[in-house]
C-alpha cells in the first residue's frame, strides 16, 4: 500500500505550528501533529488542491465499523483551551444529520489533515479493533472558496 501524499497549505501549517509551540507540556498528540507537518508538502493557500483536507474543511467520511459521518476539522476552542475529540469508532453516535466538530488535536484530526478524497486511514478503536475510515467528499473547503484567513 502506498503512503498518501500529504498536502497542507502554508497558512494552516503556520497556525498549526503555533498551536504545537503553545503546548504547555510534552504532549504525544502535539508530537504526532508536528510529525505530520514534517511529512507534508507545504503549498501556498491559493495553490491548495480542492480535493485535500484542510483546516475548517467540512468532510463526509465512511468508517468500516462506524458508518457515515460529517465532520468539520477545527482548531481547539481558545476560550476553554480544550479540545473535545470526536469519538470515532463502533460506539460513536450517528451523525448523519449533524456536522460534528473534529479537533485537529485528536488522533482522527491529525490523521485526516492533508489527505485527498478517496484516501483512507486505519484508526484504532477503544475496543482494540480498528476502523478503516475513508474520505468520501469534501463538502466545503475554505481554500476552494478563496477564504484564506479564517
Amino acid at each position: 500500500m502506498t503512503r498518501p501524499r500529504l498536502i497542507i497549505n502554508r497558512l494552516d501549517a503556520d497556525r498549526i505550528q503555533r498551536l504545537i509551540d503553545s503546548q504547555q507540556h510534552d504532549d504525544e498528540l502535539a508530537t504526532r501533529l508536528e510529525s505530520r507537518l514534517i511529512q507534508a508538502e507545504i503549498v501556498p493557500p491559493d495553490d491548495f488542491p480542492n480535493n485535500h483536507v484542510s483546516m475548517r474543511s467540512h468532510l463526509r467520511l465512511t468508517g468500516s465499523r462506524s458508518g457515515h459521518h460529517e465532520l468539520m476539522l477545527r482548531y481547539p476552542d481558545p476560550a476553554s483551551e480544550e479540545c473535545i475529540p470526536f469519538a470515532f469508532g463502533s460506539t460513536a453516535p450517528s451523525l448523519q444529520s449533524a456536522i460534528a466538530p473534529l479537533c485537529i488535536m485528536s488522533p482522527l484530526g491529525i490523521a485526516l489533515l492533508g489527505l485527498a478524497v478517496g484516501e483512507q486511514i486505519t484508526l484504532p478503536c477503544e475496543d482494540g479493533l480498528s476502523d478503516i475510515i475513508r474520505v468520501d467528499a469534501i463538502l466545503h473547503q475554505p481554500e476552494a472558496c478563496g477564504q484564506f484567513h479564517l
